[in-house]
């Protein structure tokens, strides 16, 4: 039997996004730069490796408690610089992988109060502030 030329085909890979929307984007980006594959990625950050296809995919957004883990994977925040009060509580959090309901035991005031200093609603006064602004200016 003669063999003749063999072609060999293959799914091409797609390359990351040019822009970067969404915190999968950023971890596709890095995954591909590092030249891992989504398992080895998954199993640095504690996840399977479906949640890291969905989240590559925009299908789902990696939840707040794995935040710590992704920016420590990227080398930064994935998020844009915060400038406001409210902004720079929501990037605290997320930094720290706290939900809404930590933060708020932590600060002492209920969830809806923090809720609406993070919507920019309201502003905390009073000792608050000083509350706020220590929180804001710890390492953790």
């Amino acid at each position: 039997m003669p063999f003749g030329p063999i072609t060999l085909k293959g799914s091409k890979r797609k390359p990351y996004p040019k822009v970067l929307r969404t915190v999968g984007d950023h971890l596709k980006k890095r995954r591909c730069e590092l030249g891992l594959l989504q398992k080895e990625v998954a199993f640095r950050l504690g996840v399977d490796d479906d949640t890291i296809l969905n989240w590559e995919h925009g299908n789902t957004q990696p939840p707040v408690r794995f935040l710590p883990r992704i920016i420590r994977f990227l080398g930064y925040d994935p998020y844009p610089a915060a400038k406001l009060l409210a902004e720079k509580l929501v990037a605290k959090r997320r930094q720290l992988g706290l939900s809404r309901k930590q933060l708020a035991k932590r600060l002492g005031v209920d969830e809806g109060t923090l809720a609406h200093w993070e919507k920019a609603q309201q502003e905390p006064t009073g000792n608050r502030i000083e509350t706020v602004k220590e929180f804001l200016a710890s390492d953790a």
